[in-house]
């Protein structure tokens, strides 16, 4: 990624990355992520190209960007050591919190964009490297009977399956449903 998602943006940095962002998230709900072109983001943020690339690669570069930038808003200490069985309610309030705040737009995207297409791929690789990152922060210097890495799959595919069934097939879920699924993600 050119930008750092943790970065503090310059007032000009986040107008221009808002600018392209809300383009493109526009874009999906009308077309494919294999169909939309840096050229149609750029005409539509109403930036040259030369800025785009200021900013970042390719289109694949605006979808990890902003997700990472997501979870890093909703998850700051991602970073840190941290026991993840105390997190478990609290990642089930951030995913609640996510749905509600995404769940329209994010319905329409589907809708253009298949579940095994490349935008559901490049998000699927993004949830698995952000759960590896909490996965080494969670279990350094931890002994577990199943490796760590067996445990945070199953939690990120628990974790996928919630946001296919909300975002594909219009599933509604409590707060306390989703608490409960991350329990049983992480049961002990």
């Amino acid at each position: 990624m050119k930008l750092d998602f943790r970065a503090k943006l310059t007032m000009s940095q986040k107008r221009t990355t808002t600018m392209v962002v809300n383009a493109f998230f526009m874009l999906l709900t009308k077309k494919n992520f294999d169909d939309i072109t840096v050229r149609e983001i750029c005409a539509l943020s109403m930036i040259p190209h030369s800025t785009f690339y200021n900013y970042f690669e390719d289109k694949y570069d605006i979808i990890r960007w902003k997700f990472y930038s997501l979870i890093y808003e909703y998850y700051p200490e991602m970073d840190t050591v941290m026991n993840h069985y105390d997190n478990i309610e609290r990642s089930g309030d951030l995913l609640y919190d996510f749905l509600e705040s995404y769940k329209d737009i994010m319905r329409k995207i589907a809708k253009k964009n298949p579940q095994n297409g490349t935008l559901h791929q490049i998000l699927k690789e993004c949830m698995y490297e952000i759960g590896g990152i909490i996965a080494e922060n969670c279990t350094r210097d931890k002994n577990f009977a199943i490796p760590y890495e067996i445990i945070f799959n199953n939690y990120i595919n628990g974790f996928l399956s919630v946001l296919d069934e909300t975002f594909y097939n219009d599933k509604y879920y409590t707060r306390e449903q989703i608490r409960t699924f991350m329990r049983e993600f992480y049961a002990k």
